[in-house]
């Protein structure tokens, strides 16, 4: 919560508030400059899918005639639809900052146990983040070496969340082919990054990876009311807007902007309410991944080079949410589409 405060106080108070909560309640929640999902080169365009029941479990069984699906308003035919047995490269990006050493604790056995519930050919890298963003440990499939860069985990004061995500997706992913998926553990705030909100979610957008979100900002907000300077904040910003729910707005836009992202992707975000519930989250997700459904199909659409179609699928039985990729792009070229102003540090 320290950094909430921090963040809050670089600027003087009252313009730090007004800058803070005035300009967030006209933006979106995440400006990507129109962009979609994913690139292709070839006309072919292949959509991961999930859907849940009226409970919120995954379903498994589901049939291609069941679906419909549209690019750019313009029905398509489905050409192939199965389960996807693929192997899947996992990015697991984990927020260091300001954790007490219980905190860490659980968070380093909930990587492990995703680890270990992870299929055979599948790998993982480990991306960890405080003050900047450290490659802690390169591809892999031996859970053994994953522990032993666990071990050596730090903690920092400040949060670089957006440099972490944007080189998650251009530089560990680079070269990655196939299925992709970034696990992001996160209180969705950020004081330490020299990329901004809209280039991070581009990056991973372009990257075609999944992503899945885990939220700590619910175990945040009841802390966050306790902190006296937070407090002595929270009058002045009900002395000026006749509103003492600054907190609540503050966190929930940042829970906007990344639900918004990571079901843009065909990810999910969660919000436990507190750590002993990460693992659980954690398996949840690699129960998913490996569970995934696609289906292909032919665009009949004019495709120019740079090119980005929107894509709409509807699930025909009652369900309550039906996840997928919302768009691509047709054989983008990604050179100097987004500055290189973050690099991966080194650990002393």
């Amino acid at each position: 919560m320290l950094q909430l405060i921090a963040m809050l106080q670089r600027m003087p108070i009252l313009l730090g508030l007004i800058g803070l909560f005035a300009v967030h309640a006209v933006k979106p929640a995440v400006q990507t400059s129109g962009a979609s999902d994913f690139s292709v080169s070839v006309n072919l365009v292949k959509v991961p899918i999930s859907v849940f029941n009226g409970n919120g479990d995954l379903v498994t069984d589901l049939r291609k005639e069941d679906f419909r699906v549209w690019e750019d308003q313009a029905a398509q035919d489905i050409r192939s639809f199965g389960h996807d047995i693929n192997p899947v490269s996992v990015v697991l990006v984990l927020d260091t900052s300001m954790s007490e050493k219980s905190e860490l604790k659980k968070i380093k056995e909930a990587a492990e146990e995703f680890a270990a519930a992870l299929a055979p050919g599948d790998q993982i890298s480990l991306i960890t983040f405080d003050d900047e963003v450290y490659r802690t440990l390169d591809w892999t499939n031996d859970i053994k070496k994953l522990r032993k860069a666990l071990a050596k985990i730090q903690t920092g004061l400040r949060t670089a969340l957006y440099d972490a995500m944007y080189l998650a997706a251009t530089d560990q992913l680079k070269g990655v082919e196939g299925r992709k998926a970034i696990i992001l553990l996160t209180d969705c705030l950020n004081n330490q990054s020299s990329v901004a909100l809209h280039e991070a979610a581009l990056s991973i957008i372009q990257s075609q990876a999944s992503l899945y979100v885990v939220s700590k900002t619910a175990m945040m907000r009841e802390q966050a009311k306790r902190e006296r300077r937070v407090v002595m904040l929270s009058d002045i910003y009900k002395r000026m807007f006749g509103d003492d729910n600054y907190i609540e707005e503050f966190f929930s836009k940042r829970e906007a902007e990344m639900t918004d992202l990571s079901e843009r992707t065909g990810g999910r975000c969660f919000f436990p309410t507190d750590y002993d519930q990460i693992k659980n989250i954690y398996t949840e997700v690699a129960h998913e991944l490996k569970s995934t459904y696609f289906l292909t199909y032919v665009s009949n659409q004019n495709l120019p080079t740079n090119s980005h179609h929107k894509i709409s699928i509807e699930y025909l039985k009652p369900s309550s949410k039906v996840l997928y990729r919302k768009g691509y792009y047709y054989n983008l070229q990604r050179d100097n589409i987004i500055p290189n102003t973050a690099a991966f540090a080194t650990r002393k």
